[in-house]
């Protein structure tokens, strides 16, 4: 393959994906039918708003886990070692929850300090 033959197809592919990205947003903001009160399908100002607000959700990093931690704080690590079985079902207890295994290790550690902070 001679480096023109490369360039003319790889053009090509440039003009076919921007040709079907046109079509699609001219049917989008066209012929596109919104559900009746759709909760997530927007147009316009609605569509750029939300837009923004989902930009800014994405760059405003991870959630703090002490909600009364100042800005800049780094929550303290602490790691554990765990038999197998109980790795397992804190894996599946979090597959089930659709939550992520350190979720559900907090949420446990977090009860178990509350439940025994007296004693």
């Amino acid at each position: 393959m001679t480096p023109d033959r490369g360039m003319v197809a790889g053009t090509e592919e440039t003009m076919t994906k921007k040709k079907d990205y046109e079509a699609a947003a001219s049917w989008a903001d066209d012929d596109m039918v919104l559900p009746k009160d759709s909760k997530t399908a927007r147009r316009g100002a609605a569509a750029a708003e939300a837009g923004r607000a989902l930009l800014a959700r994405a760059h405003a990093g991870r959630p703090r886990l002490d909600p009364e931690a100042k800005p800049g704080t780094v929550s303290p690590k602490r790691q554990v070692r765990l038999p197998l079985a109980v790795s397992e079902q804190v894996d599946a207890i979090a597959q089930a929850q659709g939550r992520r295994a350190a979720e559900v290790m907090r949420e446990a550690i977090t009860l178990y300090v509350k439940d025994n902070a007296d004693r």
